[in-house]
């Protein structure tokens, strides 16, 4: 199969380009792009930010991301693609600078009809601005111009409904591209595919079939220097409301029969929209790691939480008290991020034979196993039998998920990007869970363990355990 090439000239104008998503995924990302020649002859780069800066400090910046996330270096790619880096200082709150900026966009390229695309590489106070100056200056409805927004939108169900109210004052829901990088790793899109084409995984996964869904999370850095950020969110915000109630959503979704984005966006938007999360600390953990108050930028008596754990339900008939445990941390032992589906077992079943597990692998290895039960040996002893697959990209044409995304805001492909209703779904089940904090203590857990002892309680509830891998 041909590789898409991205022919049609753009302009990537970065807000917050000296932010640090800018330089850990978008710059490298970019390089990909060129490593693989997807890129066009003619394309621009422009970093747009606060702070003054002259264009060949940026540059430097930008080359530097690059080496730093990159072993083998083309340098005549990497030269190539310096040259069409730029940058524009401006204030996000500024009419004049947005005029000014739609200047400096008309001088680099003398064609008409550009494409633009706006990246949203800044925090979630600003975006009002941005999206407020970008429509007055527009030169018409017609302008092609694209939005894609990075997550957190908003910070709680009533500022995501605002900020949706908001931004289509100004733009249709076509221009613009709410991202979640979650959804542009293989091994996350992989349960789509994987369930698309495998019969046998969609008779398993059914609820009447199934005893429980995990979701685990785990991570074993801690906060490193996105400390200021993550102490103001936390993990609910962080990694629960948008990554993994995602994953949950494509596990339990029905499968939609038509592949057009509508069809799966609204698939989705079902299950989320019918989570129930119980309003009691008897449904939840949380926890902090001992030396999160060490962290550089801390405060010392930040109540800020680094491990989540939850119990929770699909409120539809189809998964009518079926359990679902997600947990998520930081600076826990090992760095694994998997989905167990557990599936009931009959009950002429011994007690103590291990039931089937359908387990999805996400990271840092990428593979989907089945795990049955048999008896052999002369003792007749249970063993456990486990069939596997990668889902990895095993190719020399694998991206990452910042540059697969790019790859389909450019061909207007809206698959693996959040509808507005599936966001507010997301928020309430967020909200619930934080209002729940209010209740409770946060429970400190030792460094690289495997996070609060309180969190067996949570499947303790149902009669079950945490599948650790």
């Amino acid at each position: 199969m041909k590789l898409f090439q991205i022919e049609k000239p753009f302009a990537l104008i970065i807000f917050g380009a000296s932010g640090d998503l800018a330089k850990l995924k978008l710059f490298p990302a970019l390089y990909s792009l060129a490593e693989q020649h997807r890129l066009p002859k003619e394309y621009y780069i422009v970093g747009y930010a606060r702070t003054e800066k002259e264009r060949k400090n940026f540059q430097k910046e930008f080359e530097q991301s690059i080496k730093d996330h990159h072993k083998d270096i083309n340098k005549k790619i990497l030269k190539s693609m310096t040259e069409k880096v730029y940058y524009f200082s401006g204030q996000y709150d500024k009419k004049a600078d947005f005029q000014k900026l739609k200047t400096y966009l008309k001088d680099l390229s003398k064609k008409p009809g550009i494409t633009k695309l706006a990246y949203f590489s800044v925090p979630p106070i600003v975006f009002k601005d941005i999206i407020k100056n970008l429509g007055e200056t527009k030169n018409s409805a017609n302008e092609d111009l694209r939005l894609i927004i990075e997550k957190p939108f908003g910070e709680d169900t009533k500022s995501a409904q605002e900020l949706f109210h908001y931004v289509a004052r100004y733009f249709s829901e076509e221009c613009i591209y709410l991202l979640d990088h979650y959804l542009g790793k293989t091994a996350v899109q992989s349960l789509l595919h994987l369930r698309h084409s495998n019969r046998i995984l969609n008779f398993m996964i059914k609820g009447p079939e199934i005893a429980n869904i995990q979701i685990s999370a785990l991570e074993h850095s801690g906060v490193k220097d996105r400390a200021g950020y993550f102490n103001q969110v936390g993990t609910i915000k962080d990694m629960v409301q948008s990554h993994l109630l995602q994953i949950l959503a494509l596990i339990a979704m029905s499968i939609p029969i038509s592949e057009d984005p509508e069809s799966l966006h609204r698939e989705k938007e079902s299950i989320l929209s019918a989570l129930k999360f119980s309003e009691s600390p008897r449904n939840l953990v949380i926890g902090q790691y001992e030396s999160y108050k060490k962290e550089k930028d801390i405060p010392k008596n930040s109540k800020t939480e680094t491990f989540v754990g939850l119990r929770l339900f699909i409120n539809r008939e189809t998964w009518y008290k079926t359990p679902i445990y997600i947990r998520t941390g930081k600076k826990l032992k090992q760095k694994h991020t998997y989905v167990v589906i557990e599936l009931k077992k009959f009950e002429f079943q011994e007690k103590d034979e291990e039931p089937n597990r359908l387990i999805f692998e996400l990271q840092p290895d990428e593979r989907v196993s089945i795990k049955l039960i048999n008896k052999n040996g002369s003792n007749m002893e249970y063993k456990t039998v486990t069939t596997e697959a990668t889902i990895a990209c095993t190719s020399d044409n694998c991206l990452p998920e910042h540059a697969l995304l790019l790859l389909d805001v450019i061909q207007k492909k809206r698959r693996y990007f959040l509808s507005f209703q599936e966001i507010i779904a997301t928020w309430r089940i967020a909200d619930a869970i934080k209002k729940t904090t209010e209740k409770m203590k946060v429970e400190c857990y030792k460094d690289l363990s495997r996070g609060p002892i309180s969190q067996d309680k949570l499947t303790k509830i149902d009669g079950f355990t945490w599948h650790e891998l």
